[in-house]
C-alpha cells in the first residue's frame, strides 16, 4: 500500500503550518486562481477602459483639424491649384 504523502499548507498572515487534504490543496489552488484571474480581468477592463479614452480623444483632434483646414479654405486651395 502506498504510503500517503502529507501535504502543508503555510498561512501566509501568521505563518502557521497545517496538514491538510488533497481535495483542500485543490480548492486552495482553485481560490488563487480565481482571484489571479478576477485580478487580470480588473485590469483588462482599466486598460480598455483608458483605450477608449485615447481613441476618443484622438477622434476629436482629427475631428477639429479637419474643421481648421476646411475653415481656412485649404481642400478649395488643393482643387483650384492656387
Amino acid at each position: 500500500m502506498p504510503e500517503k504523502k502529507s501535504i502543508t499548507y503555510t498561512d501566509p498572515k501568521n505563518g502557521e503550518k497545517y496538514n491538510i487534504s488533497y481535495s483542500e490543496e485543490l480548492q486552495l489552488k482553485n481560490y488563487h486562481a480565481t482571484r489571479e484571474q478576477t485580478r487580470w480581468l480588473k485590469m483588462n477592463f482599466y486598460v480598455k477602459i483608458l483605450l477608449l479614452l485615447v481613441m476618443f480623444g484622438f477622434s476629436i483632434v482629427f475631428v477639429y483639424l479637419i474643421y481648421r483646414l476646411d475653415y481656412i479654405n485649404f481642400f478649395t486651395r488643393i482643387l483650384t491649384g492656387k
